[in-house]
């Protein structure tokens, strides 16, 4: 009785905590027509570059849907130069009527500049890191904001909230994953470099917002997380948060950026769409991007040759993964002052454990990594992953989301860890653009299931992370694939699709997946000349066919702070079940938010 009471007592706490960060209605201008226009914000990066070309090249990263350019900053003391040095992405108007975001990107692009050769932290960042500034994701958006409703004025020309399209956690933004040339352009560039720290701006409300948005479980670094949040608040009275803690989207950028390339990426919800508080965020992002300079750093390369080598670098205790980068194998992993063990890992290469690895508590600690071939061949990233739902959310009832299963637990060699994709689930794993799977005299790829799982998978391949792809193998628990017929004598990229059904809530729901193994390398190449490929006419870039049945009408439901009409709005107060099944069946590891935590000291 004591602790029902108890516990009635704290969810009201908790209840009263969160209905203080309620949204803040969006404020509407009625147009962005008081801000520069997209001609004027390409002209002002030229300018920069123009004047200084010895720290700014300006370039365009793509085009939008009608044809504007996504227009760049590169900020470095060797803009021009790829250089083993942690890189920072700072990107404003994703939705086209939050007006106040560029202008915010272009204040710290115009601040760097101005303050540069002054001693201070603007050298530190110039000299030490590079950053990448695309102030306008969605132009298109932001310039039919002079006339059009603001409503539809958030999304790009094709009526897509870009905010949903990214691939990771995708359930229903737009027809499939990076569907738009405006993200496809912000992936493509961040696939192009390595970014550690990651910056993106909204309006209009009081937050200071990191992943996980998709799932109620704070990432592996949610310590780390909160102190790189706390130091941008300052004494602010903005709101630190993990996405869920204030509600829950899908496919938006923090998660993707975590996700898929280990970038520690944070949503910044400005208070105002009129003024720009440069008070207050002139402070925050200073301090914000002094993390990129902290923490591990290092160069991975081949031991025999000294040729850079793309490579997965984990951390113990437990931290999300992050990468080299594709061009001088360089890594730069923000870490809290302490003791670590840090493992490179490589495709065909023997991983390498350093152990007790003291982290200062300023500035960085070098860790080089010489790797020796005869490793094995595997997955070595996720692409991308799509959910078959929306994961559900309500006030003070028992709905959470049991599945603390990780995604890059399907990395790397069979070790009985896995991710459990949920019935309906897709995840596409790189294989490595240096290590590519070929056609080989039999199986060419094998799907090991970490359970013996008898859930029910299709298999499909491309040599291309935007198809098309093609189903070579379909089976339960572990399941091998042939190139043969396919039409590709190599591919890349592997789909797999959970085809199976069953509840999408439970802990370890889904085909429970530990790694897919490239078995090809090293075996004899197929001279086989059938050139018969498949019949699916397919060039959709997801084949994950379900809809999202959430009832929400997701009018708005990110957290940039405008007004949501749907059944997500407000806070999120939720009773996960308990997580496992009280069964050995490996190490399976994930981190819930505090108030999950909460109620499982009551699951008794």
């Amino acid at each position: 009785m004591r602790n029902l009471l108890l516990m009635n007592l704290i969810v009201m706490a908790f209840a009263a905590g969160f209905s203080a960060h309620a949204k803040i209605p969006k404020k509407s201008l009625g147009s962005c027509a008081a801000f520069p226009t997209h001609t004027a914000i390409g002209n002002t990066l030229q300018a920069y570059a123009t004047a200084n070309p010895g720290i700014a090249d300006f370039f365009s990263i793509g085009t939008s849907v009608e044809g504007r350019e996504l227009w760049a900053l590169r900020v470095s003391s060797s803009p021009g130069v790829e250089s083993a040095e942690p890189e920072i992405r700072i990107i404003g108007t994703i939705h086209g009527n939050e007006c106040m975001s560029v202008t915010t990107v272009m204040s710290i692009i115009d601040w760097l500049i101005n303050d540069y050769g002054s001693g201070g932290l603007a050298d530190d960042l110039i000299d030490g890191a590079e950053i990448l500034f695309v102030p306008l994701v969605n132009p298109d958006g932001y310039m039919s904001y002079t006339s059009a409703p603001w409503s539809s004025s958030r999304q790009n020309a094709n009526g897509v909230d870009m905010n949903r399209n990214l691939g990771f956690g995708w359930v229903a933004g737009g027809p499939y994953p990076f569907s738009e040339p405006e993200t496809i352009a912000l992936r493509d560039v961040s696939q192009d470099n390595s970014f550690n720290l990651g910056l993106t701006y909204h309006t209009v409300a009081t937050y200071v917002n990191a992943a996980w948005n998709y799932k109620p479980h704070y990432p592996l670094d949610d310590v780390l997380f909160d102190d790189i949040g706390y130091s941008y608040k300052g004494t602010s009275s903005y709101n630190v948060v993990f996405g869920w803690d204030w509600y829950a989207i899908s496919g938006d950028v923090n998660d993707w950026s975590l996700g898929t390339q280990g970038t520690f990426d944070w949503t910044i919800e400005l208070r105002s769409d009129t003024d720009p508080e440069w008070s207050i965020h002139g402070p925050g992002v200073a301090d914000f991007l002094a993390w990129a300079l902290v923490g591990a750093e290092g160069i991975v390369t081949d031991a025999n040759t000294g040729t850079p080598l793309f490579a997965r670098i984990t951390i113990s205790p437990e931290g999300e993964p992050v990468f080299t980068d594709p061009d001088l194998g360089d890594f730069h992993r923000i870490l809290l002052p302490g003791t670590y063990d840090i493992t490179a890992s490589a495709n065909g290469y023997q991983p390498v454990t350093l152990t007790g690895v003291t982290v200062p508590s300023s500035g960085t600690i070098q860790v080089d990594f010489e790797l020796y071939p005869g490793g094995s061949f595997d997955a070595i990233s996720i692409n991308r992953m799509t959910m078959p739902q929306e994961i559900p959310t309500t006030v003070y009832q028992s709905i959470g989301y049991d599945n603390e299963t990780l995604t890059s637990d399907a990395l790397g060699p069979p070790d009985s860890l896995f991710y459990s994709m949920s019935p309906g689930g897709t995840i596409t794993l790189d294989m490595g653009a240096d290590t590519l799977v070929s056609d080989v005299v039999g199986p060419d790829i094998n799907v090991v299931s970490g359970t013996g799982s008898a859930d029910p998978i299709e298999v499909w391949v491309s040599d291309d992370q935007d198809g098309s792809f093609v189903q070579i193998a379909a089976g339960n628990g572990d399941v091998s694939g042939d190139l043969d017929g396919s039409g590709y004598g190599s591919i890349r990229f592997v789909r797999i699709i959970d085809t199976g059904s069953g509840t999408f809530n439970a802990a370890y729901a889904g085909y429970d997946l530990d790694a897919v193994e490239n078995i090809s390398l090293g075996g004899d190449i197929d001279t086989d000349t059938d050139t018969d490929t498949d019949t699916d006419t397919d060039t959709d870039t997801d084949t994950d066919t379900d809809t999202d049945t959430d009832t929400d009408s997701d009018i708005d439901s990110d957290s940039d702070g405008d007004t949501d009409t749907g059944d997500d709005a407000g806070p999120q107060i939720f009773k996960p079940g308990t997580s496992g099944c009280g069964c050995e069946i490996g190490d399976v590891r994930g981190h819930s938010s505090p108030l999950a935590r909460f109620w499982k000291l009551f699951a008794e």
